[in-house]
């Protein structure tokens, strides 16, 4: 008699959201290791490769029906280069905040962002909060009004992270698109400005690409793998798990975003700072047991 099999402790579709999230978790690592480069070089690599690497995957994963949809329609097509514009925004504020110091308050903006997706929706999309959401949105609030009042300034690298990316996930949900060739279009809209961008730089003698070490210039064209693995791995992790899973398993971006930063990077992290994650960490501790509670409720109620 065949023994059974031992059932797998983590499946593919969990599998492949925690590499997607410790990809994007880890990121700023990678992104402090191209330092060498500027920041909008360092962007334009990051366009021009994602924009080679997702043609290739349109096609060997089938998804060419899918790209001739976008495509035919002018609508789409307007909606995809407004989303650029706004992804790109988000890029290249991260990668500038990883190398000039600020990670720690990038993570920030990668914690609040659900609750700033959760206030588009209902200002947008007419969705309506309960009483624990508005608290969790208000608790969150607190967190960074504490930044405003110890540091005089608001934390402009976090809301705009997570306002632009809001914003983005906003226009990609009213306007479903599949994920890679979705990626691509928009890439392909930002190429011209990322290529205009280097014939400038190579013109004026600053460019990094192909003048300095071969090390170097690889790992600039690695910044295409580091863009569509992740989403690729999120996309097949959407599909094969549970989505309230997959919801609570989006905090381990930031989570890691912040240990990189205060424990590789050497960031400061103040009381001022304490305070702040203790009250977003609490409201988003409170939003995550709401959803929780409520998809349990409609389950029993279905």
């Amino acid at each position: 008699m065949a023994t059974p099999k031992k059932p797998a402790l983590i499946g593919p579709g969990p599998l492949a959201g925690l590499v997607a999230f410790l990809t994007w978790g880890l990121s700023g690592v990678y992104f402090k290791a191209v330092g060498f480069a500027g920041a909008m070089e360092i962007l334009s690599h990051r366009i021009l490769w994602s924009t080679l690497l997702t043609i290739i995957l349109v096609f060997a994963l089938g998804r060419r029906t899918a790209l001739m949809t976008l495509l035919s329609s002018w609508r789409t097509v307007g909606i995809l280069f407004v989303t650029s514009l706004l992804v790109a925004g988000n890029w290249l504020i991260y990668i500038w905040s990883v190398n000039h110091g600020h990670a720690l308050e990038a993570s920030l903006g990668y914690y609040i962002m659900p609750l700033i997706m959760l206030v588009l929706g209902r200002v947008f999309l007419k969705e309506t909060l309960n009483r624990v959401q508005i608290i969790s949105v208000a608790i969150v609030g607190l967190g960074v009004l504490n930044l405003l009042v110890f540091f005089g300034t608001l934390p402009w690298i976090a809301l705009s992270l997570a306002t632009l990316f809001g914003f983005y996930g906003l226009l990609r949900k009213m306007m479903p698109a599949d994920p890679i060739a979705g990626l691509f279009v928009e890439c392909l809209l930002l190429c011209p400005v990322g290529l205009v961008y280097l014939v400038w730089l190579q013109g004026t003698g600053n460019m990094t690409f192909l003048h300095t070490t071969l090390v170097n210039d690889l790992m600039l064209v690695g910044l295409g793998v580091m863009t569509t693995l992740p989403l690729v791995m999120f996309a097949f992790a959407a599909r094969n798990m549970r989505f309230s899973a997959l919801g609570l398993m989006q905090y381990l971006n930031p989570t890691v975003q912040f240990l990189v930063a205060v424990l590789l990077f050497g960031e400061v992290f103040t009381n001022a700072h304490l305070i702040t994650y203790i009250l977003v960490w609490a409201g988003l501790a409170l939003f995550t047991w709401d959803n929780i509670r409520t998809t349990r409720q409609s389950r029993r109620n279905s």
